[in-house]
């Protein structure tokens, strides 16, 4: 189980954008465009998808949370569940890897 705050889930879609035509993405978080609302390539307008808006963003979330959850309750029941808490992927991946080898999931 990833345990990574809402907000932080939020703010990440909601700073992805693309540019339709190539596919290409952007994030202003880690990687934004030259120039603000346009592609480095072509210089065409970026779009920000309907899903991932805050909005739906928190709304898929709490949908999610709503089936998942007798899930975790479920597995934590068995003893096969671990739950890795934070917000940096670099920093949690290490600790999943180690578990799952531990497990024999690698």
């Amino acid at each position: 189980d990833l345990n990574i705050p809402t907000d932080t889930i939020v703010e990440r879609i909601a700073d992805r954008w693309i540019h339709p035509a190539s596919g290409r993405v952007y994030n202003y978080s880690y990687n934004p465009p030259i120039h603000h609302g346009k592609d480095d390539e072509s210089g065409e307008d970026l779009i920000q998808r309907a899903d991932d808006k805050p909005k739906t963003v928190r709304k898929r979330l709490d949908a999610y949370d709503k089936v998942t959850s007798p899930l975790i309750q479920y597995y934590e029941e068995k003893g096969v569940l671990k739950t890795f808490s934070g917000t940096q992927s670099d920093k949690i991946y290490p600790d999943v890897k180690e578990w799952l080898s531990k497990m024999g999931l690698n």
